[in-house]
């Protein structure tokens, strides 16, 4: 006869319904079929099997040892039909251990690999917590813990898989929704129809390998639960004033070129705009530490420059950083008898390597499953704020009594071509999402015509105001401390612009995501 301890050692324990399921509870499982060529693991879900009762949810974090606030499989809801006959489904899913992965692809680190079993495998001692994946990935797989300061993600059980065991999910799932199978690549590649279901991003974005077998009897508006609620995202404040300060730096650099390349003011009087695209520009290097979950290991970021547009941001704005210094230090020389010209040659090249940069930084947003973000607006927005702002600034740091006043009305044009460029970008901001109805775009206009309407038409006024502000400095005589004044206020009320609609930029758009339930942020 068993004694006590071996009957619990080998039971599972069950509470409230749900299984325990330890890795000494899933030994007995069925050994997985070795792959063939071209063949990769993946999971399948039948979601008419599945009852919601989150047994996977808790085998996996057991399994894996995750903080309560890292969940590598959640447990989503659907629902669909009318009344009398509504239905209600769930959605089981973890990683999709894609064919692309755009975790993978955008990772500055190299942090992630896709093994030849098919798994997508991210390396924690790699990892600096730029959360970049968490933006790539549509079903935004991987989660950002707070304790370690990296992002983490489903390995498919990877120990247990290569000892021929399935994941610890498929072990406790006592419906058998969840299987892990194996797939032949090229035939799915081919056709993946089977990976769309409601409440999943279109499968084509990534080439997710997880097959979805739907119910016969599913009402064709079937939708995730929480798709009836959106909810802001974050800020990210110190991307706030990354991107804003480098596209102000690259706008400065550009404006004292271009106003040294026309003959303007000799030698000292544009050194303060070189120091100050300079100063703009290492202060907004600094304020990208800010971001990473590990700061020290920032130098990690040049790593992928063949794939991830943030290795190249990075690499760019270094280079733009040191140029734009060379360029500064060249005319403080001049002012002791050194050569301008040279600035100018290095100049150039500084604002090339900025507009270079910035085109990166705009590209970054450039993703699928953020389709609101996904659009040349975000490219013309970045930078319409360089020449908004960029030539104003200028102003203030060169010696405008030496400057002719033509000259100063060009700067003054330029900032008020930037300033309509903003408007006409916000315009069809709008345009577009009342016009586009997928849950994104509808949940980027409930947020920024609904909940922040406040702010939204402040950003339009601060814009306008701005723009009257630079015409009445062009209609009147630019000179003495009166002008000084309307640069001032014209300069302060554009700034505060630019960062209320940074900030929107940023809190509302919407991401595809998987399916949650109303009370849960997809």
């Amino acid at each position: 006869m068993a004694t006590t301890e071996e009957v619990t050692a080998s039971a599972p324990v069950a509470f409230l319904g749900i299984a325990s399921a330890t890795p000494d509870t899933l030994l007995g499982q069925p050994e997985l079929l070795p792959l063939d060529a071209g063949e990769q693991y993946r999971f399948g879900f039948a979601m008419d099997a599945c009852i919601g009762c989150h047994s996977c949810e808790v085998a996996c974090a057991e399994q894996n040892d995750t903080p309560i606030d890292v969940a590598w499989r959640r447990v989503g809801e659907l629902e669909g039909g009318s009344f009398p006959t509504t239905r209600r489904f769930n959605l089981s899913m973890a990683c999709n251990h894609c064919l692309e992965p755009t975790c993978l692809s955008g990772c500055p680190t190299n942090a992630y690999v896709k093994l030849d079993n098919g798994v997508v495998r991210h390396d924690a001692d790699e990892c600096i917590g730029c959360q970049y994946c968490i933006w790539n990935c549509p079903y935004e797989v991987p989660v950002f813990d707070q304790k370690r300061k990296i992002v983490s993600k489903c390995d498919m059980c990877l120990p247990r898989l290569e000892a021929g065991q399935e994941p610890a999910c498929v072990g406790a799932c006592p419906t058998h929704a969840i299987t892990v199978e194996k797939v032949n690549v090229a035939s799915w590649r081919a056709d993946h129809a089977a990976a769309d279901a409601p409440g999943m991003p279109p499968a084509d974005i990534s080439l997710s390998t997880t097959r979805i077998s739907l119910p016969a009897d599913m009402p064709p508006d079937t939708a995730a639960a929480s798709d009836y609620r959106v909810d802001p995202e974050d800020p990210h404040w110190p991307l706030i004033g990354l991107t804003l300060l480098t596209q102000l730096s690259l706008g400065i650099v550009a404006a004292t070129v271009a106003t040294q390349l026309v003959g303007g003011p000799g030698e000292g009087t544009l050194a303060g705009g070189a120091a100050g695209g300079f100063i703009a520009g290492a202060v907004a290097m600094v304020a990208s530490l800010l971001h990473l979950g590990r700061p020290t290991h920032a130098f990690k970021a040049l790593r992928n420059l063949r794939t991830s547009w943030l290795s190249r941001e990075v690499a760019l704005f270094s280079a733009f950083s040191v140029a734009s210094f060379a360029y500064a230090a060249v005319w403080r020389s001049a002012v002791r008898g050194g050569v301008p010209a040279l600035g100018a040659a290095v100049g150039v090249v500084a604002v090339v390597l900025g507009v270079a940069g910035v085109y990166a930084s705009g590209r970054i947003y450039l993703v699928p499953a953020r389709p609101v973000w996904n659009s040349k607006r975000t490219l013309g927005a970045f930078f319409a704020t360089a020449l908004s702002i960029g030539p104003l600034v200028t102003l203030f740091c060169i010696e405008r009594a030496q400057l002719d006043g033509g000259w100063i009305g060009v700067l003054l044009g330029a900032s008020a071509a930037g300033t309509m460029v903003q408007l006409a970008v916000l315009a069809h901001l709008v345009s577009t999402v009342r016009r586009r109805h997928d849950r994104q775009h509808r949940g980027t206009a409930t947020l920024l015509l609904d909940r922040f309407r406040g702010l939204f038409a402040a950003r339009i006024a601060l814009a306008v105001t701005g723009l009257a502000l630079s015409a009445w400095a062009l209609a009147v005589p630019v000179a003495g401390p009166a002008a000084a004044g309307r640069f001032g206020t014209s300069l302060v009320v554009l700034v505060l612009g630019e960062i209320i609609g940074r900030y929107l930029f940023y809190v509302t758009v919407v991401p595809y995501g998987m399916a949650a339930n109303f009370f849960e942020k997809p």
